[in-house]
Formats: structure tokens, sequence, C-alpha cells
């Protein structure tokens, strides 16, 4: 969760009687063991399409490299203090990039992405909706401000999503139409087709993209709208002034803040929180998607795996950033 949120908010539901040096030990052994146990259970429906294009972890580097990994992830959600809501559609968005990529150039079937992505889904925001509550923006059991209300509305976030899903649409298809299918065949050397790429339809891939659109929304748009620490412009009581920016006695954040555009005060809350996810989400999603490219599916290069994943990043950043125009930052 971010620094600006109530550090409060994402721990009350959390067993209190267990000490904290020891709820993070028994979150990497929850998450761990429910990932095993799912894996081995659909084994037989998604395994054989799997391993068909999966690489050998033969040497002993490879395979603590992605349980190094897997850990990182872990780590890195646990002081974040993201709460479970957060770190599920995180998890989504971070992974699509891979299922997608299986999908679109290997031909695995839809049934057998959804059912691994849906694992590596609830493998994480299990564990930590038994050691972490939710953020202040969800919380529906206080009085709701102003912001919530813009936060909580359904018609909001969907119209939100929309919005999201075709600038994840935009680069997807634009990147399908140029250069991304050339680059796919020469650094991926166990590619099946690129038809799926060619043949793609702006509209059914905008459709597709919906519930990316509607993952980014809730991790980016709804707890920088609803925080707590966030008075913001749609709260109709509250009327910021511009501050006369001071270059002799202005901080870094204020001077970053003013030559990119925004309040001669400094960042607001809301733009620190809007800025702060839309990186997370960006190196995320090219940090989970080069990792799990390059060491699961064979014949993949690392400079091949870096570029599809930077296309991810790249409509990520621009939906974060877009989202911070909807904010009125």
């Amino acid at each position: 969760m971010d620094a600006l949120e109530d550090t409060n908010a994402a721990t009350h539901r959390a067993p209190a009687q267990l000490p904290n040096f020891v709820k993070f030990p028994a979150l990497v052994l929850v998450s761990l063991s429910m990932s095993a146990l799912l894996y081995t259970f659909v084994a037989e429906y998604t395994g054989p399409e799997l391993a068909s294009v999966s690489r050998n972890l033969d040497a002993n580097w490879q395979i603590w490299t992605v349980l190094a990994w897997k850990l990182t992830e872990l780590a890195g959600a646990w002081y974040l203090r993201y709460d479970y809501v957060d770190l599920g559609w995180l998890t989504f968005l971070s992974n699509v990039p891979h299922y997608f990529l299986l999908n679109t150039f290997y031909g695995i079937d839809y049934f057998a992405a959804l059912i691994p992505l849906g694992i590596d889904v609830i493998t994480i925001a299990i564990p930590f909706a038994l050691f972490r509550g939710t953020v202040y923006a969800r919380d529906t059991t206080r009085p709701k401000t102003a912001n919530q209300i813009v936060a909580q509305d359904a018609g909001i976030r969907w119209t939100i999503a929309a919005f999201g899903a075709s600038l994840y649409t935009i680069v997807i298809y634009s990147s399908f139409y140029t250069w991304l299918p050339t680059y796919m065949v020469v650094h991926f050397d166990g590619l099946k087709s690129v038809a799926k790429a060619h043949d793609s339809v702006l509209l059914l891939l905008a459709a597709l993209f919906l519930p990316l659109g509607y993952a980014a929304t809730q991790f980016i748009f709804v707890p920088a709208i609803g925080s707590s620490a966030n008075p913001g412009l749609t709260d109709p009581k509250v009327h910021p002034e511009k501050a006369a920016f001071d270059p002799e006695n202005a901080t870094l954040g204020q001077t970053v803040a003013y030559n990119l555009g925004f309040s001669a005060a400094g960042f607001t809350p809301r733009a620190e929180i809007l800025l702060k996810r839309t990186a997370v989400l960006a190196a995320s999603s090219f940090a989970n998607s080069l990792m799990r490219s390059y060491f699961t599916i064979e014949g993949t290069e690392l400079v091949g795996a870096a570029g599809w994943s930077s296309v991810w990043a790249v409509a990520s950043g621009l939906t974060g950033l877009a989202f911070s125009w909807v904010g009125d930052e």
C-alpha cells in the first residue's frame, strides 16, 4: 500500500494473534503450498499443452532463479503494503502478457491459459487476505467521503475501465501491425504461428482487453481517488490554491512537479499514488513477463523476451498516465 494511504487500514483485519515476524514466512508458506497443490490438481488438464512449449530447467541456477523471483514478488508486495485486492489485480495484470503470448503465438487454448492465470492470482490474493485487510479506498464500512463515492461508483469504474482497455488495445494492435510479428519470429525459436496477431480485429481485441482495463482501474485509479490522504479536486469542499513557485527554497519533489506541470507546491497525494502505482505496474509487467517468457518457454532469447515485455510495460505506463489526466492531475 502507498505510504500516503492509511497504513492501519490494510492491517486492521489481519490476524492480530500472530507476531509480525511470523506473518511473512507464514504467508510465503501458504502461497507456495497452494500453488504446488493447485498446479498438481490441474496438471492433467493443462499440463500436456503447457509442457509442449516449456523449457526444461535442468540447471540448479535456473530453478533457484525462478524460486527467487517468486519470493521477490511476495516480499515486494509485503513491503509495499498492498492489500489482497490490490495484489489480485496486479498479479492478473502482470501475468496476462505471458499467457497472452502462449495463446497468440503458441496456440495454447484459452482453457489451458486461463486456469494457470487464475491459480497465479488466487495463490497471492488468498494468503494476503488471511494476513492483511483492505485499503481505505475500498472500505465500505465507514461513512463515504466525496472521493470514495467517486472511487466506488460502478458506472465510473466501468467507464474508466473501457478507457484503459482502449489504451492497451492501441499499443498491442499497433505493435501487431508494425514490428512485433517479425521481431517475434526472429527471437522466439519455437514460435508456432503469427497468423493470430496479423488477423487481430481492433474491436474484438478491445473487448478482450476490457478485464485488463478494469483491473488497471482497480489497481491505480480507485486507490488514488479514494485514498484517505487525498482530499483532492473531487471533493467540492476543498479548493486548493496554486502556490507561487519558489525555485530557491523548493524541494526536489516540488521542482520536478512544477516542471511537469503539476502544482507548484509539489505532487498532490493523488498524483503521488497514481505515479507510484503506475511505475509499479509497468515494472511488474515488464519483469514478470521477462522472467516467465525467458525461463519457461523453450527457444526464447533474452532480447526477445525483453522486447515482448516492453510492449506491455509501455501499455501499462500509458494507461496509468492517462488515469492521471482523468484524475485531473
